[in-house]
């Protein structure tokens, strides 16, 4: 089977949730012996694919000129949309008029690319429900959640106790950004007196001077290799990743499969994966996130938690689950 994975352009410069997604998922389809490439060229000759998968209609005008192109090969399509109706959290942002805009224009292309897949592949029941509910469509789909490296379940806490005398203290892993809230887990930080951990790409950086500002005391380290997490999510004893949403947040899974305890957005699809094994809570409920924060720090660290994930949410269980879905239209 040859599978073409159609993505943006700066999937690797610019790392987010797909562009772990589609690596991931590449690196382990491979294994499986299927013939696994990667384009971003709208332009493409598709002839020798079996089969194309588009990623994220949040970026969709990237998107849609993939799906031109592969519905001029005729080819069949599945799609990752990695979707949540992003229309209340614009009201968050300073450009809201024009965002308004743009959301709604750009809906017209999400509805056609989704309902002209052979396929949706959304990452969870939750996704898909939002889906339906937004494009008033209902179309084949199989649910393929996103996964986590095994690698992730490692103590590798000495590396980290190499480089931080820290103890109790909360980490956040995600780009510093608004969506991520590290502003409100700053402001709870510092009137805890909790040490904070933020580890990411600073995505804006007055954003960031906003954190400091709040929060003299708190660490920030850059983005560091994937793999090398591991050492801060083995010493952490909660981690915390209060977003506007998230669906439903790769760090949730690796820092819950490390044993972190977790404290997580209750918006997008994050009850879907973790269930009742962490706490939830929204953005803008500051008093709720500091109550919930001064009690999870408490607590041991979760190996009930780390349990269900390896048991559900691996890459071999994704991959598995994909190639199923896959030979039903190939």
């Amino acid at each position: 089977m040859k599978v073409l994975m159609y993505i943006r352009r700066d999937y690797k410069d610019n790392m987010a949730g797909d562009s772990i997604q589609l690596t991931k998922t590449m690196e382990y389809l491979l294994k499986r012996g299927l013939q696994i490439e990667v384009s971003s060229d709208p332009r493409a000759n598709l002839e020798k694919y079996d089969l194309i998968h588009l990623f994220n209609t949040i970026r969709i005008e990237d998107t849609y000129q993939f799906y031109k192109n592969a519905k001029k090969y005729k080819k069949k399509i599945v799609i990752s949309p990695i979707y949540w109706n992003y229309i209340k959290y614009i009201a968050l942002n300073k450009r809201t008029e024009i965002l308004h805009y743009r959301w709604y224009k750009q809906n017209i292309l999400r509805k056609e690319v989704l309902q002209n897949a052979n396929l949706i592949l959304p990452s969870s029941l939750t996704e898909m429900k939002e889906v339906e509910k937004e494009f008033n469509i209902s179309i084949p789909y199989k649910v393929i959640p996103n996964g986590v490296d095994t690698i992730f379940e490692e103590d590798t806490s000495e590396r980290f106790y190499n480089l931080y005398e820290l103890e109790d203290f909360i980490l956040c892993v995600g780009r510093i950004s608004p969506h991520k809230n590290q502003l409100t887990l700053s402001k709870v930080a510092n009137k805890l007196n909790i040490p904070l951990i933020l580890v990411g790409p600073i995505n804006d950086y007055s954003y960031y001077y906003e954190c400091l500002k709040h929060n003299k005391e708190l660490i920030y380290v850059p983005k560091v290799n994937h793999h090398e997490l591991n050492s801060f999510y083995s010493a952490a004893k909660l981690h915390v990743l209060v977003s506007w949403y998230e669906i439903p947040g790769l760090v949730n899974l690796e820092a819950g499969l490390s044993g972190c305890n977790l404290l997580t957005t209750a918006e997008g699809s994050t009850k879907d994966y973790l269930g009742h094994y962490a706490l939830y809570s929204t953005y803008e409920n500051i008093n709720d996130i500091e109550t919930k924060i001064s009690r999870a720090i408490k607590q041991e660290r979760n190996d009930i938690l780390r349990k269900h994930i390896r048991h559900n949410f691996t890459w071999e269980i994704v991959a598995d689950k994909l190639i199923n879905a896959y030979e039903t239209l190939v």
